[in-house]
């Protein structure tokens, strides 16, 4: 018996450790996420809020997909309700090349997730699952405005780092035309010293950073305006689709969403 009870301990041992080595990750991210979809829950319902949150993990699973084929150590997943998820890197990119690929990473597989939920959406007829692709679409594309920490201001450093005053005075005209979205002056005033750094004289370790060989730049150009394209195409598409369920399908009386489309969808716009 006391031989059995021994064996039993170290196979528990065995199971236990791993978890515990993990259970500090488990809980943040976790623990953050079930936080994020309660509080979207109360306001959009729990199958919204739900697929919601999915596409913002699968965005944050393509950074760290990318990180890890170039060997960088990235942290977990951490969601904040009303600001979105972010992935920590723990080793700085080597190169201008390795920054724009870890950044278009999120991007990318949270597009071809939109993507799988709009084919799913109209093979089941279900709106609701076009809604969550509309809106992921367009998370995606406002992440790709090349400005400061967005993905967006990270992919133009192997195209060129010039594209970050465009993107900056997009996200100003953005704060003007919409100056009770602090998010988006929170990113502003961020992007003020990536932007500032433009005008200075670079340091031999910076120009090295941003050395890219010119076919390396057209590559990730092409990849990054095409995703854009597809973005604007695939939500105008979407968009489409939901006001005819819309008018299908009328609302009455109380004036109750009949195809579970929340209103998000219809107040967000770039």
């Amino acid at each position: 018996m006391g031989l059995l009870l021994l064996n039993f301990g170290a196979k528990l041992k065995l199971l236990l450790v791993p978890l515990l080595k993990f259970f500090p990750v488990i809980l943040k991210s976790g623990g953050s996420m079930l936080l994020m979809i309660g509080v979207y829950s109360s306001i959009w319902g729990w199958r919204y809020a739900l697929g919601f949150v999915v596409l913002l993990l699968l965005h944050e699973c393509g950074h760290l997909i990318a990180a890890k084929q170039f060997g960088l150590k990235v942290g977990a997943p951490v969601f904040i309700p009303f600001m979105g998820a972010f992935i920590a890197l723990k080793d700085a990119p080597r190169n201008a090349w390795v920054e724009a690929w870890v950044g278009i990473g999120g991007p990318l597989l949270g597009s071809a997730s939109a993507l799988v939920l709009h084919c799913l959406g109209i093979v089941w007829e279900m709106p609701l699952l076009i809604a969550l692709a509309w809106i992921g679409y367009w998370l995606n594309l406002f992440n790709l405005t090349p400005v400061g920490q967005l993905d967006g201001g990270r992919i133009v450093t192997a195209i060129s780092p010039w594209l970050w005053i465009p993107g900056v005075a997009l996200m100003g005209w953005m704060a003007w035309t919409r100056p009770g979205n602090w998010m988006v002056w929170l990113i502003l005033i961020v992007s003020m010293p990536r932007l500032m750094s433009l005008f200075r004289q670079r340091t031999d370790e910076e120009q090295r950073f941003y050395e890219i060989e010119p076919a390396k730049r057209w590559t990730m150009g092409a990849l990054y305006f095409a995703l854009i394209g597809g973005l604007i195409f695939a939500m105008n598409v979407a968009d489409a689709q939901l006001s005819r369920a819309r008018l299908r399908k009328t609302v009455e009386n109380s004036g109750a969403n009949p195809v579970g489309i929340p209103p998000l969808v219809a107040s967000v716009r770039l």
